[in-house]
């Protein structure tokens, strides 16, 4: 295999992406849902249970203003039987808001019920959810809402909800992590399996008087849950990336030190900046998320975007040279590589969204990236099928711990774009990739976007 050098190190070429047939997919491509797209911030919005992939989107009906339309702004259940090879979805709440931050997250409960919660994108203060019946995500109980408290510091904007991330401790307690009050990470909690709730308090602030600091969360499964957290929102700031994790009412800096007692009121005393940072953005690398797992030892290892080309551009004239970073923290500190070419923005005034990448949660080693750039080189992905350029998927491999990396095509030559993989936890030798495939012009309503999932055997490999 051909190599090349890659910001100082030597890294494979992809092979055989060129040549492979048009609108190639490893795997059998399966459709979940005709339309659907999600934003990447509220986890888990795809899981596997009971030999069910269940997957959340928001449908639209083209223009976003269209809410006359009865499908207009539908939250929906996607469920694909994995022996069965069925797909079937339904509606969890109709009309609430064709906006992508409207998809669900979901969580599996020891009964074997389902917990949907969403919520409409910073319109109001309140989280939708509902519980399905016993092994059946296609048919749902009452919606109830849950009523979260406001702060006089803020406008009324500022106290709105969006976001839903649910863990369940292994004492029985329910959290929820959400955006909230001050446009800022908050959290509440069940200790009735989710009957009834109660706010817990902010977690950690931003910058003052910018946007909102965003967050990714990975769960140990027992009592600790990890998070990378920004400053603020790309556009407004040149963003580092910083981790911490949050274990019995306490937050804890990556080596295990104790920073802070957990917020249980509208304040607190944590910025981001006193966590653990683990990358430093200037105007030439500004950090966002895309992914956070943690790896059997419990140690976090996240997957994030760096813009390249923001500097002293105004909105909206950026954004055309992205990477994909990979960091690991080896029990020390936080290792990081640049593993990849990520290409252009998804489209003009939101520079910094590419079509991010997904960390296998049972393989620190293995990634998946959505670019519209070869991973290596950087060249434009021009497709045989249609002579466009467009965002194709990749499985990356390292065996040196993200220093290098080989790249297979999971798409190619195809004549839409396949964005946001998400790949759930699913204890099999097989990996269940969900994307969406099509073309996706903003978040507030602007997508043509079908549901798309492949069912890969990587023991052998993904390639032809």
């Amino acid at each position: 295999m051909r190599k090349v050098w890659l910001v100082g190190l030597l890294v494979p070429l992809v092979s055989g992406a060129a040549d492979l047939p048009v609108t190639y997919v490893a795997g059998k491509l399966i459709e979940l849902n005709d339309n659907g797209a999600w934003s990447w911030f509220m986890d888990e919005r795809a899981i596997v249970d009971d030999g069910k992939l269940i997957v959340g989107s928001v449908r639209a009906v083209g223009d976003y203003r269209n809410d006359r339309d009865a499908d207009w702004g539908n939250v929906e259940v996607s469920v694909y039987g994995l022996a069965s090879g069925a797909a079937q979805h339904t509606v969890l709440h109709r009309h609430l808001q064709q906006d992508d931050h409207a998809s669900p997250a979901f969580l599996a409960l020891p009964d074997g019920r389902y917990l949907a919660m969403y919520t409409q994108h910073g319109v109001e203060r309140s989280i939708y959810y509902r519980f399905s019946e016993p092994h059946n995500a296609l048919r749902w109980g009452p919606e109830a809402t849950f009523d979260t408290p406001g702060s006089a510091a803020q406008p009324l904007r500022g106290n709105n909800v969006t976001y839903s991330n649910l863990f369940r401790l292994s004492s029985g307690r329910i959290v929820n992590f959400f955006r909230g009050v001050g446009l800022e990470p908050n959290y509440m909690y069940s200790d009735d399996t989710g009957r009834t709730w109660t706010y817990g308090g902010r977690v950690a602030h931003g910058t003052r008087g910018g946007y909102s600091p965003y967050l990714k969360y990975a769960f140990d499964g027992v009592g600790t849950i990890h998070f990378v957290m920004t400053e603020n929102h790309p556009r407004n700031y040149d963003n580092s990336l910083y981790h911490a994790f949050i274990r019995d009412g306490g937050i804890y800096l990556s080596d295990g030190t104790r920073r802070a007692t957990l917020s249980e009121t509208t304040e607190t005393d944590v910025n981001a900046w006193d966590l653990t940072r683990v990358f430093q953005g200037d105007p030439d690398n500004v950090a966002w998320m895309c992914d956070l797992e943690l790896d059997p030892a419990q140690r976090p290892y996240v997957v994030f975007s760096v813009q390249k080309d923001g500097r002293g551009l105004p909105r909206g004239q950026g954004g055309f040279d992205h990477r994909f970073d990979y960091a690991r923290w080896d029990g020390s500190r936080w290792r990081v590589h640049e593993i990849a070419y990520a290409g252009t923005r998804l489209y003009a005034g939101e520079d910094d969204y590419t079509g991010l990448a997904a960390l296998d949660p049972n393989n620190p080693d293995v990634v998946y990236i959505s670019t519209d750039a070869e991973p290596v080189t950087g060249k434009p992905l021009v497709s045989a099928a249609d002579g466009q350029r467009h965002h194709e998927l990749f499985r990356g491999t390292t065996g040196d711990g993200g220093a290098t990396w080989k790249w297979e095509p999971i798409t190619a030559n195809s004549d839409l774009d396949n964005l946001r993989p998400v790949v759930p936890r699913w204890k099999d030798r097989r990996t269940a990739l969900v994307w969406m495939r099509g073309s996706y012009k903003n978040n507030h309503g602007e997508w043509t976007t079908t549901v798309v999932a492949t069912i890969l055997n990587t023991s052998e490999g993904v390639g032809p």
